[in-house]
C-alpha cells in the first residue's frame, strides 16, 4: 500500500529539452542570446539566425520558418539562466546566466546546484494542463488559476533533486545499494509533499526490496517526468546513470560523502526554499530573482579541485575557467601620485550589451568566436554593481568618480568625507583569493591618495554575494583591518562597517 498523492495527477513536470543537453550546446545557446539582452521585440528571430550561423543548433523550422530559439528558450529559464520570456518582455539574463558565460561556474556544477534547488511550487511551471484539469474535476477538486497556486494549496514544498539525493545517501550509509529505479521513484517518492518525508519513502523502499512486488504501474502517469529528471540529474557531479532505468550515487559523491551530505542538508532547510507570497506575474518574476542567484551557502557545490582536472575543465568550462577579467585594464604606474579620478560615465556602466553597434551577423559570429561574451559577462556583473552604488550616492548629494587604472568608485559627500570602493565579482571558490587582492588594492589606493594630498578616505570592499555577519571574514575586514564590506547580490543588500568609518551612514543601508 503506497501513500496518496497530494492531488490526482501530481507529478514532477520538467522540460524535455534538458535531457539531451550537452555543455557546449547550453553555453553556445546562452552566448547567442546575450548580445540581445534588453531587447523587447524581434530578438527571437535574430537569436535563431545567430545560432544557425554559429552552428549551434539546427533551424528547427516551424511552418517553413527557422524557430530554434522558441524551442530552447524554455530550457534557459528552467535552469535559471534567463527570466521566462512569457512573463518578462525584455530578454533578461540572470546573474547566474552571466556567471556561466564568465566561466565562474561549470556545466555539471550548474546542473548540480540548480537541480537540487529546483522546487515545486515555482514561478516557471504555472500552467495547469487540460488532462490535469480533468483529473481534478473528476475528483471534485476545485482548480485554481495556476499550478503554482494548486501546489501551494495542497501544501507541497519539495525539491525532487534533493529528495532523490537524500534517499541515495541514506541507502549508501546503510550499506545498501545506493540506487533508485524509475518505478521506486514513482511509487515511493512522488507521493511526498515535502523533503522531510524522505524517512517514510526510505522505509517503504527498504521493505519493498525485501519483497520485490510489482510496482511498475503505481503512479505510472509520472514515469516520463521521472525519466527526464533522472537523465538530467546524471549530468551533475552527484549522480551516475545505470542500466534498466536507474540512477546511482556518483563515485565523486561517494568519495566526498560528508561534503555531499552537508550540501544536501542545506538544501532541505526551510530557509533554502522559495516561498510564493502571491501568484500574479510580479510574484512569478520573483522566482527568477531567487533561482537566478546562487546564495553563498548553495555554492558549496562548486568544486575546488577543477584546476587539477584538465579533462573536467575542458568538458564543463567551454570558454575556460573564471579569470580576473575586470583587472585586465588596470594600469600599473611607478608614480605614487598617479591616481587620475574622473567623473563616472553612468551611461557606459552596466550597459546591457557591447554588440548593439552591429547588425552585421558575420561580425557577431566572429565576436562570439573570439570570446567576447565571456569578457562582457564578467565586466557587466562588475559594472552594474558600481552603477547601482553610484546612483544611490548621487541621490545623497555625493560626487562620484573613478580611475580606470585603479579605483572602481570614489565617492565624496557634502560633508567632505570620502570612501574608496573596490568591487569584486566572486564565487565561493574564488572568494578568498579575490578578497586578498581587494585588500591590497584598497590599502594601496588609500595610501597613494594620502601621500598625494594628505586626504584620508574610508576603504570598502564590495562583493556580489551574500555573506553571513557571523562569517570570520566580516570581522577580519571590519574589526581587524578597518575595511568596510558590502554584500550586494542582485536582489539583496547588506553591509558591515568599522566603528570609526566616517562614511558608514551613507552605505550601511541603501
Amino acid at each position: 500500500m503506497t501513500r496518496q498523492l497530494p492531488y490526482p495527477g501530481h507529478s514532477w513536470s520538467f522540460t524535455q529539452h534538458a535531457v539531451g543537453l550537452e555543455p557546449k550546446t547550453l553555453y553556445d545557446l546562452l552566448k547567442c542570446a546575450a548580445p540581445f539582452e534588453g531587447n523587447i521585440d524581434g530578438y527571437g528571430q535574430k537569436i535563431t539566425e545567430l545560432m544557425i550561423a554559429s552552428g549551434v543548433l539546427t533551424a528547427n523550422e516551424r511552418n517553413g520558418t527557422p524557430d530554434a530559439w522558441r524551442d530552447y528558450q524554455q530550457l534557459l529559464a528552467e535552469l535559471g539562466l534567463i527570466y521566462s520570456t512569457k512573463i518578462c518582455r525584455a530578454l533578461t539574463l540572470t546573474e547566474l546566466g552571466h556567471m556561466l558565460l564568465a566561466g565562474e561556474i561549470g556545466f555539471s556544477e550548474l546542473v548540480g546546484v540548480q537541480a537540487l534547488r529546483f522546487q515545486y511550487p515555482n514561478g516557471q511551471k504555472s500552467t495547469i494542463q487540460s488532462r490535469l484539469r480533468e483529473e481534478l474535476a473528476s475528483s471534485s477538486i476545485s482548480c485554481p488559476k495556476s499550478l503554482t497556486e494548486l501546489q501551494a494549496d495542497r501544501q507541497i514544498l519539495l525539491k525532487p533533486g534533493a529528495l532523490i539525493l537524500r534517499i541515495l545517501i541514506e541507502l549508501y550509509n546503510k550499506g545498501l545499494e545506493p540506487s533508485l529505479s524509475v518505478s521506486e521513484c514513482q511509487a515511493f517518492l512522488i507521493p511526498c509533499r515535502t523533503n522531510s518525508e524522505w524517512t517514510m519513502a526510505l522505509s517503504e523502499i527498504v521493505v519493498y526490496r525485501k519483497s520485490m512486488s510489482n510496482i511498475d504501474n503505481i503512479n505510472r502517469h509520472s514515469r516520463r517526468n521521472i525519466q527526464d529528471w533522472f537523465k538530467f540529474l546524471q549530468k551533475s557531479d552527484f549522480f551516475e546513470s545505470g542500466s534498466q532505468r536507474q540512477i546511482f550515487l556518483s563515485s565523486y559523491a561517494k568519495t566526498n560523502i560528508d561534503l555531499v551530505n552537508d550540501y544536501c542538508a542545506s538544501q532541505e532547510e526551510a530557509a533554502s526554499f522559495w516561498i510564493p507570497v502571491g501568484f500574479n506575474k510580479e510574484h512569478r518574476l520573483n522566482w527568477f530573482d531567487w533561482y537566478g542567484h546562487i546564495p553563498f551557502e548553495a555554492q558549496k557545490a562548486l568544486r575546488f579541485d577543477v584546476a587539477n582536472n584538465a579533462e573536467y575543465l575542458e568538458h564543463n568550462y567551454i570558454a575556460g575557467v573564471e579569470e580576473d577579467i575586470e583587472e585586465e585594464n588596470d594600469i600599473v604606474s611607478s608614480d605614487i601620485t598617479n591616481v587620475n579620478l574622473k567623473p563616472l560615465d553612468l551611461e557606459h556602466l552596466g550597459r546591457d550589451t557591447q554588440h548593439e553597434f552591429s547588425e552585421d551577423l558575420e561580425a557577431l559570429v566572429e565576436s562570439l568566436r573570439n570570446g567576447a561574451q565571456k569578457r562582457h559577462a564578467k565586466t557587466l556583473l562588475h559594472d552594474r554593481i558600481i552603477k547601482d552604488l553610484a546612483k544611490s550616492f548621487i541621490a545623497q548629494g555625493a560626487t562620484v568618480e573613478s580611475d580606470p587604472g585603479s579605483i572602481d568608485l570614489f565617492a565624496t559627500w557634502p560633508t567632505g568625507d570620502s570612501a574608496i570602493f573596490e568591487v569584486k565579482t566572486v564565487t565561493r571558490r574564488s572568494f578568498q583569493n579575490r578578497i586578498r587582492t581587494a585588500i591590497g588594492q584598497v590599502e594601496e589606493y588609500a595610501y597613494r591618495r594620502k601621500y598625494a594630498d594628505g586626504s584620508i578616505s574610508d576603504r570598502v570592499i564590495v562583493v556580489n554575494t551574500d555573506l553571513d555577519s557571523k562569517a570570520w571574514q566580516t570581522a577580519f575586514l571590519t574589526d581587524h583591518l578597518g575595511i568596510g564590506l558590502i554584500c550586494k547580490p542582485t536582489s539583496s543588500y547588506s553591509a558591515y562597517a568599522p566603528i570609526d568609518a566616517r562614511t558608514k551612514d551613507y552605505w550601511l543601508t541603501l
